[in-house]
């Protein structure tokens, strides 16, 4: 079992390599072309806003430099691309991870070397490999999910 864990580990850091997943922010404009419609949203907001403080007895300068950085700062955090790794531990794991990254064990499948390798293992038990001949049959790929739940079913991965 300790051979085909470090088997998708490798393969978990190959796909971070691959994808370059290392956690760091990197500047992108990826969000402002799929979501062109949330930045108009939100300057025709700050234009509203800047109205609105300039409109009333009550607020002035200091209320429309807060606003104007608060919008400067968001347009830059919004440009900021950040790319989490996939980690064997978040197999099966529901946190917050899982509002950024996804459920990415489902839909992530095994490279067609790491598969062969976990077939060749003498010690790998017999279920796990007739399982996944079954499911290359049926789905064509295995994904890491599949590996994991045939070689240690509902357990924790942070515990295998």
């Amino acid at each position: 079992m300790d051979a085909i864990k470090q088997i998708l580990i490798d393969e978990i850091a190959t796909l971070n390599r691959e994808e370059r997943r290392d956690n760091r922010p990197r500047f992108s404009f990826s969000f402002l072309k799929t979501h062109p419609g949330l930045w108009a949203i939100m300057y025709l907001c700050y234009a509203l806003c800047v109205a609105l403080i300039f409109s009333t007895e009550m607020l002035g300068w200091p209320a429309f430099w807060f606003a104007t950085i608060f919008v400067l700062l968001m347009s830059f955090l919004m440009l900021l691309d950040i790319n989490p790794k996939y980690r064997f531990e978040d197999i099966d794991a529901l946190d917050l991870r899982v509002c950024y990254n996804g459920e990415w064990y489902y839909v992530q499948p095994v490279s067609e070397g790491g598969v062969k390798k976990i077939l060749s293992l003498p010690d790998a038990p017999e279920q796990v490999k007739s399982g996944i001949h079954r499911l290359l049959q049926q789905k064509g790929e295995v994904d890491f999910y599949d590996i994991y739940y045939l070689t240690w079913g509902h357990q924790q991965a942070a515990r295998v």
